[in-house]
């Protein structure tokens, strides 16, 4: 199970990279194409990736065998140095993420604590916005009652419950907003309604729980929450009609939040730059050149491990040969030459215990057959005496024949033993002369490594008689630098002596 875990999230990483390779190509493909258009298709590229995480933990648990600690998969690809890897920290890299996703499901049931604590306190319900919120509602199209309410616990306007819809708004925004900009908001936190989105974004948040180490994943899911806000935009514009007055009011509410109240609508300052210029000029945002040159280098990473990939040897069919000869076949490579000779003398063993096997039970099957007719044939022996007496004659030679074969059989099955146990004594030897062979490699590395040591002791005396001679060296410079200076004064001494002479 750990194993399967573990594959499944290493494997989410090639195909998020995927992802986000085909999620680029569409926002490269849809610049003038609907918001929902591309919406619609990067949820359809999230949601395939989401089924293939599935069928690959399918496929890791259910179909692939694997033996030992998880380094021999069979019918797979296979990069030897990350598979070993993986395999050998499976435990570490599994527990690892489990901690992680752990820690970030309390912050998200942190998030839905507060959402609780907001549907139960601080609640004003304005009731000169209850008539026009049920107006909007039955413009958009959404059939569920629809309630607006003031929170003091809130900074955004925001939409809980699906079934139960209802628009929470900062206490105090719809005093300091005009009604245009106030019904803006509106149309566009019940366009989320109208569309679901409160469904998606559970889910996009569960997987960004459980993916939160998958960059391509991650990066997608940001676009999907972008593309979200634009198809609720171009929704509100429909309605409204005025493109003019919608980027207006997004001003006016970052205008808002300059002073202390929070941006009506959601994103950062650059987002919102975009969102008014994708209005302003009817076209979606593209890739920025940052992107495009990590999908660039994503995309040059695939390349890579496509080329560093290769194919396990396949699976063989159990009816073909026995399981142990199947596993040693599938390392010929490693296996010495004359131990190829052996396999397939085991093997022709193995097929002759099955002839042996299968001739005992045609001749249990026949004995029981004579048996039977045996019973037959008294009662007739009891009326007709000749008769009785030509079977008993047929009989004996029968039985005579089967003795001579029940003899040619078990000479046959010791000669099968002889020659098994003259394989298993080979065998044996070979072991012991390899054992003979890694004893002698092992004495040989420990005089090597005590000859070593010695040759290590011998190098420190040695740096010990430099060290030793260097000290004795300084101590010559210094006498020497001393009898050069007292050479000078006395030079000069006897200078000073001719001069005053």
């Amino acid at each position: 199970m750990i194993q399967a875990i573990c594959w499944v999230l290493v494997h989410s990483l090639w195909q998020g990279l995927l992802l986000a390779l085909a999620g680029g190509a569409v926002i490269l493909s849809t610049k003038r194409a609907a918001a929902a258009l591309r919406y619609r298709v990067l949820c359809g590229l999230s949601g395939v990736f989401l089924a293939g995480m599935g069928l690959t933990f399918y496929y890791e648990w259910t179909i692939i065998p694997w033996s030992g600690n998880g380094s021999d998969r069979v019918g797979a690809v296979r990069v030897d140095w990350l598979e070993d890897w993986c395999s050998a920290h499976a435990v570490q890299i599994v527990g690892a993420w489990l901690i992680v996703t752990l820690l970030k499901s309390v912050r998200m049931a942190a998030g839905f604590n507060y959402i609780r604590r907001i549907r139960r306190q601080g609640l004003i319900s304005p009731a000169l916005w209850v008539e026009r919120v049920q107006e909007l509602s039955r413009q958009l199209g959404v059939r569920r009652p629809v309630r607006m309410v003031e929170s003091a616990l809130l900074r955004v306007p925001i939409v809980i419950g699906q079934l139960r819809p209802v628009i929470y708004i900062p206490l105090g925004l719809i005093n300091h907003l005009p009604a245009s900009e106030m019904e803006a908001v509106l149309l566009h936190e019940l366009a989320h309604i109208r569309r679901y989105d409160h469904v998606v974004n559970m889910v996009q948040q569960v997987a960004e729980c459980l993916l939160f180490f998958n960059p391509g994943f991650l990066w997608i899911s940001s676009v999907l929450r972008e593309e979200r806000e634009n198809c609720c935009d171009d929704m509100a514009i429909e309605h409204t009609r005025d493109r003019v007055e919608y980027v207006r009011a997004l001003v006016r509410f970052k205008e808002h939040s300059l002073r202390g109240m929070a941006l009506a609508f959601p994103g950062n300052k650059r987002q919102l730059l975009h969102r008014v210029m994708r209005i302003s000029r009817q076209e979606n945002k593209t890739l920025s050149g940052k992107e495009r040159l990590v999908l660039l280098g994503g995309c040059l990473a695939l390349l890579c491990l496509l080329a560093a990939i290769r194919p396990s040897y396949p699976r063989r069919s159990a009816k073909d040969r026995p399981v142990e000869v199947q596993l040693v076949k599938s390392r010929l490579v490693q296996v010495p030459a004359n131990l190829v000779a052996v396999l397939q003398e085991r093997q022709q063993v193995a097929q002759n215990m099955e002839w042996v096997q299968t001739q005992l039970v045609r001749l249990r099957h026949r004995s029981g057959a004579k048996r039977r007719n045996a019973t037959v044939k008294k009662s007739e022996h009891a009326q007709n005496p000749e008769q009785a007496e030509r079977d008993q004659r047929q009989a004996d030679q029968q039985r005579t024949e089967a003795e001579l074969r029940a003899q040619a059989d078990q000479q046959a099955q010791a000669d099968l033993n002889r020659l098994q146990a003259d394989r298993d004594r080979d065998q044996a030897a070979r072991d012991r002369e390899q054992a003979e062979r890694d004893r002698r490699q092992a004495e040989q590395d420990r005089l090597q490594a005590v000859r070593d040591r010695q040759q290590a002791d011998r190098d420190r005396a040695q740096a010990e008689l430099y060290r030793q001679q260097a000290d004795r060296d300084r101590a010559q410079a210094e006498l020497n630098r001393q009898q050069a200076e007292l050479n000078r004064i006395k030079a000069e001494r006897d200078r000073q002596k001719t001069k005053n002479n």
